[in-house]
């Protein structure tokens, strides 16, 4: 195609509708709705030929030299060609865009010119009759319905046959090969052509029959009967209609016909058919989206042809490879349960049971969560550890336990659990061994093993740390004393109900960097038949089904399960384990400490009405300073009532000290507080007692006792100061005075203490 085939195409088509439809129109249009002389109908006539011929003319010679134009554009553009010294730039590449683009314009601008012209003819034939002849309304009104019904559909005709008409040149070499993206083509999809095409083609009758039913009613018409010039513009009105249809079906059918060859030729197998776009329609849109699948089923029909050719081959050596693969991996995971194995055998001699007692039973159960084979035989580790032993403090029997989770899955968790249990064995051994060690009282043994602990963990910078719960529970009296570094409560279960023992201080894990200092033992008497079972967390971390169908998998959050767990097992442990297992999965490593307690001498027994008279009368001379006479009722009912002895001990002791017998008031103090080792306020009596005495060690040793227990009585602290002043030992006496300061003591006590200091 060249550009003069191009030109004489494009103008006959475009002229010869012109001339056919729009000026018969526009001159049958002016003949029927003009009344006017002969002379002045002349003139009218004579401008009408002069602008229709004029701008004919000037519209075929503007068309020649753009088609001319354009032409001389794509004769420009270069061809990338390797084998040529000439390079392809950028610039160049940009240059046939444009070119390309400038086609896809090219119909808007033919169809914009043809209304251009029909506004440059009409106007001036307008105001030269105005002008020339005289100023007359209906000349006025009909250009002006000659511009509502000509342009639009010359506009649509216009632009429907130039785009049919430059399909060609897409097909040019020069045009083909140039990419563009869909976004940068003018786009004017069907719906707004088709909406454009029937506006344009109802204005046309509308307006002619509107104005000439106008041109009737004022008496403007130049026709007699008014039915004629009705069917006369009916019958042209047709002519538009069919070929405004026409161009419409043969662009769709073009567009078709398009998008199936290339799908007919996809369906042939020949995936290099390229789709070119042609218009800014939505068949030129569909060509992109066309090429892009076409694009991406030859990337997959090449990659499957690869994938065939030697495929057993490929199979054969994958095979060989996977089995190379699996044979390492088998000897990293022998490896690695050889690690699993050597850290077992490290650390299953840590889980000790080592007591002998009659009236305290132990159980454990630990289930890890990393589980492991290793030579046929399968193993468990995990951080969870479980540790019991009997030792003995200031010549008294305790059973000292501990429940305990290090920080980390797996080998994570067991190296904690390893280096908490060789450090937590060697302090027992050294209680165990040292007498020294054995002769401090289960409050500072807590305190101290914590604090050395601590201090050991602190080293691995946090990185390594410890929760747990550890106590001590003297046997002959059923006290127990524990800590707890934020570990889950222990539990009573106490006659079928299942309670936490909480204290009012939890410790942060051991190896806490920044961690607030050790400050209190927390104790709780047990009873005969009480169970203690302290456990980690993994009792509590139970995935279980949820939601309002039971249908999505959440993590346990009721604090309070395990009790209810503990009270339906009845305090047994695989029972325990077994309830918990129905519940849902466990998700942790899981241990558990069963601590039963059961001593029928703790019961108390019930007193004679005799012995409660007795002791009334003691009480009532008692309150009458009569202490000598009080003293010797109380020693005649001891004899008397053996049921009473325990009370009436301490009793006695308050007594002596206050007639000033403190060799006989330590005595009754020494056998009360072997069996009430929990009354705080009498171990304060007891530190007292000492002071007076001048048994200022012994004093202060109590007193510690009873800061640890209760840190927060500023009454017991007041007097561990003056020990400590009366010592010399200034500077427990300061961390004292601190601690007094801490909880708010009056400023002016604070004051006197201070002075007592300087």
């Amino acid at each position: 195609m060249n550009s003069k085939k191009l030109f004489w195409e494009l103008t006959l088509k475009l002229e010869t509708f012109t001339h056919t439809v729009p000026v018969p129109f526009a001159v049958y249009y002016a003949i029927i709705t003009q009344k006017m002389e002969t002379e002045k109908w002349m003139i009218f006539v004579g401008l009408c030929l002069f602008f229709a011929t004029g701008i004919g003319i000037l519209g075929t010679l503007w068309r020649y030299f753009m088609i001319r134009r354009l032409f001389r554009k794509i004769d420009k553009i270069k061809f990338p060609d390797d084998s040529s010294n000439i390079q392809y730039t950028f610039q160049d590449q940009d240059y046939a865009k444009k070119v390309k683009l400038y086609i896809f314009k090219y119909p808007l601008i033919e169809a914009t010119f043809i209304v251009f012209r029909w506004f440059a003819g009409v106007i001036p034939i307008v105001t030269l009759y105005t002008y020339l002849v005289e100023y007359t309304p209906s000349v006025v009104r009909s250009g002006i319905f000659t511009i509502a019904m000509i342009p639009p559909i010359s506009f649509v005709t216009y632009y429907f046959i130039t785009e049919n008409s430059l399909r060609r040149l897409f097909d040019l070499p020069q045009i083909r090969n140039i990419e563009i993206k869909p976004n940068e083509i003018p786009k004017f999809d069907y719906f707004k052509r088709i909406v454009l095409a029937f506006f344009s083609l109802a204005a046309l009758p509308v307006s002619v029959l509107s104005y000439l039913l106008y041109s009737i009613v004022k008496g403007e018409t130049m026709v007699e009967e008014p039915l004629i010039p009705i069917v006369i513009v009916s019958c042209i009105f047709i002519v538009p209609l069919i070929v405004c249809s026409y161009i419409v079906a043969v662009t769709v059918k073009q567009g078709i016909s398009e998008t199936s060859k290339s799908l007919n030729e996809l369906a042939k197998g020949n995936f290099n058919v390229v789709v070119t776009p042609t218009s800014g329609d939505d068949f030129g849109q569909q060509a992109f989206y066309l090429n892009n699948i076409i694009q991406k089923l030859k990337g997959m029909y090449e990659e499957i042809k690869t994938l065939n050719e030697g495929l057993e081959e490929k199979v054969t050596a994958r095979t060989e490879e996977l089995n190379s693969t699996l044979q390492e991996v088998r000897k990293l995971k022998y490896q690695q349960d050889g690690d699993y194995f050597l850290t077992y055998l490290l650390l299953n001699p840590l889980t000790i049971k080592e007591i002998k007692s009659d009236l305290i039973h132990v159980d454990f159960l630990l289930k890890q969560k990393k589980n492991f084979e290793f030579k046929d035989k399968e193993y468990e580790i995990g951080g969870d550890l479980n540790v019991s032993h009997s030792i003995h403090l200031q010549n008294k029997k305790y059973l000292l336990f501990v429940n305990a989770d290090a920080m980390g899955k797996s080998m994570q968790g067991a190296g904690g659990a390893l280096v908490f249990g060789a450090v937590f064995q060697s302090i027992v051994q050294r209680t165990k061994n040292n007498s020294s060690f054995q002769a401090i009282s289960p409050e500072l043994w807590l305190r101290n093993s914590f604090q050395e602990m601590h201090r050991i963990f602190e080293a691995f910078d946090g990185t390594m740390l410890i929760s747990l719960v550890m106590g001590l529970i003297e046997e002959e009296t059923g006290l127990l004393y524990f800590i707890n570094a934020e570990h889950p409560w222990p539990v009573l279960y106490r006659d079928g109900k299942a309670s936490f023992i909480k204290s009012e201080v939890s410790y942060q894990k051991l190896g806490t960097l920044g961690a607030e200092a050790f400050s209190q033992v927390k104790i709780f008497q047990l009873l005969n038949g009480d169970v203690i079972i302290a456990g980690s967390d993994g009792k509590d971390d139970i995935l279980h089904a949820g939601g309002p169908d039971e249908k999505d998998w959440e993590v346990n959050l009721d604090e309070n399960f395990i009790l209810r767990i503990i009270e339906q097992g009845k305090a047994d442990l695989n029972r325990i384990f077994e309830l918990i297992g129905r519940k849902g999965e466990v998700i942790d490593d899981l241990s558990l400490i069963r601590i039963g307690y059961s001593n029928e001498i703790r019961k108390i027994n019930k007193v004679s009405s005799e012995a409660k008279l007795k002791f009334r009368k003691a009480k009532k001379l008692y309150s009458k300073g009569n202490f000598s006479e009080s003293i010797d009722v109380l020693l005649d009912l001891i004899e008397s009532e053996p049921n009473a002895n325990e009370r009436l001990q301490k009793d006695l002791s308050k007594l002596y000290y206050q007639i000033g017998n403190f060799k006989k008031a330590m005595e009754h103090m020494e056998i009360y507080l072997i069996s009430h080792p929990e009354d705080d306020d009498f171990l304060y009596f007891a530190s007292k007692l000492f002071k007076k005495t001048n048994q200022l060690p012994r004093a202060i040793e109590l007193a510690e006792k009873i800061r640890i227990r209760s840190p927060k009585k500023v009454n017991y602290l007041v007097h561990l100061f003056h020990l400590y002043l009366k010592t010399g030992d200034r500077s427990q006496a300061l961390e004292v005075l601190k601690d007094l300061e801490l909880l708010q003591y009056p400023k002016e006590d604070l004051t006197i203490l201070s002075d007592y200091l300087k």
